[in-house]
């Protein structure tokens, strides 16, 4: 039995180039401060081995201050066996940081080619690969031999299940449940898949160790426990400083924008000042009818961040100005029939729809400013 923790998409010093240069900065620290309560974990549980199945960093943008943070970590470990298969973000090539950086002798980092490193002390082997370039055509899990099955077998590596025509190591069941070994340390899928089997093969993705945006929802983290023969008993832990979440909140039937306020807040009451939140708006509103993210609150008990993604739809209310000579009507029935010719459904439809509660708003003399962004 061996104590392992299995983590991998870590991409530190990611750009955050969404935000703003100052919300960037901040969400790296929390990248690194996510990372470094990691290692503090895995040290705390006294961990034997500590898998980063790639995508360490965002190569363009490594920086020495995470250089020397990474050798510090691991040097404050000593009695752990760190082994890291770099992937499509961080390749083992000429200009890869893992040439340039002094890692110490507990760090094992794995090159093109396929190989193994026998721990004799735990009855491990562990075998891996990396990626020497930002593609990876072929199967990272084929091309082993197992050298000696009673000993416990880990695999290392980065890769992309059940996508046959995936540039980033296309990974099959059939491969995984062929391979022979006890645990696959997977990385690239950047959710959680937790433990699964094939043919007596253990294997997961840990997931992303932070969100960084809001196509990566949820608590992040990495998973930890033990690893035996014919057993792998492991839990993901979180690790992630903040989160993105998305909701949708129909406010059909609100009557009037302070009582659909009150509903809005009434629904996000679990999402707090960790918690970068898209609101996404259905339902049917009055004309002229706008939420800026701004109203629906700030402080310790809000989202730290809002967005508002409005898809709400007018009443018909709003076929009155159908009839009016109005510059109001002139305007509602150049919008109208201009959204006509789109797919009600479709993106273009709902901004189409979303100048036309800003032209309402403003040739009614309301403000429109920020009615679309985000609030931080």
């Amino acid at each position: 039995m061996t104590r392992i923790f299995h983590c991998a998409d870590i991409h530190l010093d990611s750009p955050f180039s969404l935000v703003s240069p100052k919300e960037a900065e901040r969400r790296r620290t929390e990248l690194r401060a996510a990372f470094t309560s990691a290692l503090m974990f895995a040290k705390h549980q006294k961990t034997e081995l500590f898998f980063i199945s790639g995508d360490l960093f965002d190569c363009e943008y490594v920086t020495r201050d995470t250089k020397e943070m990474l050798v510090n970590e691991f040097m404050k470990m000593p009695e752990c066996r760190f082994f890291i298969s770099p992937g499509n973000h961080d390749p083992y090539n000429a200009s890869s940081p893992y040439k340039t950086i002094d890692f110490p002798k507990n760090v094992h980092i794995f090159g093109e080619e396929k190989t193994c490193v026998h721990i004799d002390e735990l009855g491990v082997d562990v075998y891996g690969v990396g990626f020497g370039s930002s593609v990876y055509p072929a199967s990272p899990l084929i091309g082993y031999h197992i050298e000696n099955p009673r000993r416990i077998n880990i695999l290392v590596c980065h890769g992309d299940l059940n996508n046959p025509l995936s540039p980033n190591g296309p990974i099959t069941k059939n491969e995984i449940a062929a391979s022979g070994f006890d645990y696959i340390a997977l990385g690239h899928a950047h959710k959680p898949s937790g433990v699964l089997c094939e043919n007596g093969v253990y294997y997961a993705y840990p997931g992303c160790i932070e969100g960084r945006g809001f196509d990566e929802t949820g608590y992040k983290g990495a998973l930890h426990g033990i690893v035996e023969k014919g057993k792998v008993d492991l839990d993901l832990r979180i690790f992630s400083k903040r989160r993105y979440e998305i909701v949708k909140i129909d406010i059909d039937g609100t009557a009037g924008k302070i009582q659909a306020l009150e509903h809005i807040r009434s629904q996000i009451r679990s999402y707090t000042d960790n918690t970068a939140l898209r609101i996404i708006l259905t339902g049917r509103v009055s004309e002229g009818f706008l939420i800026a993210p701004n109203e629906i609150g700030r402080g310790m008990e809000f989202p730290y961040y809002i967005e508002i993604k409005d898809q709400t739809t007018v009443e018909s209310v709003f076929s009155e100005l159908e009839k009016s000579s109005t510059l109001k009507g002139v305007f509602y029935r150049n919008m109208n029939e201009y959204m006509e010719r789109m797919a009600p459904a479709s993106e273009e439809y709902y901004t189409a729809l979303q100048a036309l509660k800003y032209g309402l708003c403003a040739l009614e003399d309301r403000s429109v400013i920020d009615f679309g962004g985000g609030v931080e």
